[in-house]
């Protein structure tokens, strides 16, 4: 079956991760861990929390506690899918998130989860059945690389080939068909499109990496390490107590409340669903398809103790920045800051006023233009230009970082094009007598 990726916005939530986080391992003691009360909104909001630590046992034991509690609940099902996947146990997290299937939970980020699962188990025909009939949910950047892994890269580059063209497409879009043209053994190809958006070096690192697992015996390393886990080869599955009663009414019994769950007043409901949308937008590893592309955060790991002071460093590091480089754009060396390849010109205009409304350093650097052909396709590289040599170049880059940008240093592309592009100014404002 043929799928548009344009049918689908391009998100690209698949993310190609070049770090490989492992979880705690700890194990799991249901006497160490308090149950969250009988209350729907806190219990997720516990589970999240945990997904967000990085606290795969602790996850575990709170989204267990839950389902035994609403065991027809297809959330907490998913959620319970999500913490095994952190606890690197695939073979439970393959129930658990069919179940939450089973229960109508048709969320995006279940069903390519439980695809990759799949996969890691050495199902892959199951994994493409499961995509191909989900095909009309699933974005179709997650839809390609999700097949590229499901053992089919011919047509994960189709989809993808076709998606970095969307407006929407972003960087980790092209990541996703550079993967995609290593799983299909194009590794000229994958080096290229992963050079769009990374420095040489960067992109070198990233290609080896992707080469030490690219043959089919590693399909499960390669999905652990794109999870960000490590497989647990003795998980023997979920307790037998939690399974699904053959006789439950899927969409219907999922919807219902639990009468041993009170509803919790109005304002702590908002409170504790905002809680655990924040934490989950913190959330980079534990896999979860529609997570924000933030870095692998320290502080998740190093524990409460030490995250408040980890989590001051981005803020120092941007201050140390405006205040030891003077971004006047008066410089000429040869270093760029690209920021963005897109389909043409006008596009790459667009991003740039985006980002310049949000960083007055960016809008008051020169702004370059250049093209780039890649098997055929033109892309208008985004840059900015003005330093006095590469350190300025990359004390703007780290800034740029710093507030979850994207960026990279180079040297300026022969036949650049000057662009005077400016943020509209605001209109003077007299005080009336």
């Amino acid at each position: 079956m043929k799928r548009s990726a344009l049918s689908k916005a391009a998100l690209s939530s698949l993310i190609v991760g070049t770090t490989m986080v492992g979880c705690t391992g700890a194990a799991f003691r249901p006497s160490a861990i308090a149950a969250p009360k009988q209350n729907p909104v806190r219990a997720t909001a516990a589970i999240e929390k945990a997904l967000a630590g990085r606290d795969g046992a602790r996850a575990v034991a709170a989204a267990e506690l839950a389902v035994q509690a609403a065991p027809q609940d297809a959330n907490y099902r998913q959620l319970l899918g999500r913490a095994y996947i952190a606890s690197g146990r695939f073979v439970s997290a393959e129930a658990a998130l069919s179940e939450a299937m089973t229960l109508g939970n048709r969320d995006p980020r279940t069903i390519i989860s439980l695809a990759l699962v799949k996969v890691a188990l050495g199902k892959n025909d199951a994994a493409r059945e499961l995509l191909v009939t989900n095909a009309d949910v699933v974005p179709a950047s997650d839809y390609g690389l999700a097949m590229a892994m499901a053992g089919d890269p011919g047509e994960g580059v189709r989809i993808l080939s076709e998606a970095i063209h969307d407006p929407s497409a972003t960087a980790r879009t092209r990541q996703n068909l550079a993967y995609a043209y290593a799983l299909a053994g194009r590794w000229k190809d994958a080096r290229v499109m992963a050079g769009l958006d990374l420095d040489p070096l960067a992109a070198n690192q990233r290609i080896a990496q992707w080469a030490q697992t690219a043959a089919p015996d590693f399909a499960q390393q390669r999905i652990a390490g794109l999870m960000g886990v490590t497989f647990d080869g003795n998980d023997v599955g979920q307790p037998v107590a939690l399974a699904l009663a053959p006789e439950a009414a899927p969409a219907q019994m999922a919807e219902a409340a639990s009468p041993e769950m009170p509803a919790a007043p109005v304002a702590e409901q908002a409170a504790a669903t905002e809680m655990a949308q924040a934490e989950a937008v913190r959330q980079p590893v534990d896999f979860t398809p529609y997570a924000a592309p933030a870095p692998v955060n320290k502080a998740s790991r190093l524990g409460k103790k030490s995250a408040s002071a980890s989590l001051s460093t981005p803020i120092r590091a941007a201050r140390a920045v405006r205040q030891s480089v003077r971004f006047d754009g008066k410089g000429n060396s040869a270093w760029v800051v690209q920021l963005g390849a897109y389909a043409n010109t006008a596009i790459a205009k667009e991003k740039w006023y985006e980002m310049a409304r949000r960083n007055s350093a960016i809008s008051a650097l020169p702004v370059l233009t250049s093209q780039i052909t890649v098997n055929g396709v033109s892309y208008a590289r985004l840059a900015v230009s003005g330093f006095d040599d590469r350190v300025e170049a990359d004390a703007l880059c780290r800034a740029i970082r710093t507030r979850r940008g994207q960026c990279f240093v180079r040297e300026k592309a022969p036949g650049a094009a000057p662009q005077r592009w400016a943020l509209a100014s605001k209109p003077r404002q007299f005080a009336s007598r």
